[in-house]
C-alpha cells in the first residue's frame, strides 16, 4: 500500500514538527516507526490517518478503515473486557482476541478492577479484534514486562498477515524480531 505525504507541514506554537516534508511509502508487513521522545512519531500517525489536519500539505492513498491504538488504552469504564473489545466487533470475535491476550479469565472484569499491564491488553485485544485495512499501534506494549511484550509479538505478525501493521516503539529489538521494516524519524523539523 502506497502512502505519500506532500509537502506537510505542522507546528504547535514554537515547535515545529514536519516542514514541506514529502515522501511516499510502501507499507505491507509490519513497520516500525522509531526515534527520541518528541521527535513526531505521533504527529506522524496522526497525520498519516487523518486524525490531524497538517498546516499545509496533504497525505494521499491511506485507507479510510483503519484501526488506532492510542498510547492511553482508552477504555470504557462502565463496561467489562468483553464489552470493551466486542464494540468493534461480535462477541464470538471478541472472547477469541481476549483469550489470545491471556485475559480469557477476566472477560466481564472492569477496568478499574484490572492492572495497568491487563488493560493494556484489553486495548490491544480491542484493535486486533477491529476489522479494518490497517493497523496504527502507538507504543502497544508500553507497561508490559518482556515476557508478555514476548507472548504479544507473534500476535502482531499475525495482524501484518491480513494488513498492514505500523506501529511505535523505542526497542530496537521489538523491531528485530518482528522483521519489521524500520522508519526513523530525527531531528527538528522531523525527517527520516
Amino acid at each position: 500500500m502506497n502512502v505519500t505525504f506532500q509537502d506537510v507541514s505542522v507546528r504547535y506554537a514554537d515547535k515545529t514538527v514536519f516542514t514541506h516534508f514529502t515522501h511516499t511509502f510502501s507499507f505491507s508487513g509490519v513497520t516500525a516507526l522509531m526515534g527520541a521522545s518528541g521527535v513526531g512519531k505521533t504527529t506522524f500517525l496522526r497525520v498519516l490517518c487523518g486524525l490531524e489536519k497538517p498546516e499545509s500539505g496533504s497525505v494521499t492513498g491511506f485507507p479510510a478503515r483503519f484501526t488506532y491504538l492510542f498510547q492511553e488504552d482508552r477504555l470504557l469504564p462502565w463496561l467489562d473486557a468483553l464489552q470493551n473489545v466486542a464494540v468493534v466487533c461480535d462477541e464470538a470475535s471478541a472472547r477469541r482476541a481476549l483469550e489470545e491476550v491471556g485475559l480469557g479469565e477476566e472477560l466481564h472484569t472492569k477496568p478499574a478492577e484490572l492492572s495497568g499491564g491487563m488493560r493494556r491488553r484489553v486495548a490491544l485485544a480491542r484493535a486486533f479484534a477491529h476489522d479494518s485495512d490497517f493497523l496504527l499501534l502507538d507504543e502497544p506494549f508500553q507497561g508490559l514486562d518482556d515476557s508478555l511484550r514476548a507472548a504479544l509479538l507473534p500476535l502482531l505478525q499475525k495482524e501484518a498477515l491480513r494488513r498492514p501493521v505500523l506501529f511505535v516503539t523505542h526497542d530496537r529489538r521489538e523491531a528485530q524480531s518482528l522483521d519489521a521494516s524500520v522508519l526513523e524519524l530525527h531531528g527538528s523539523p522531523a525527517v527520516l
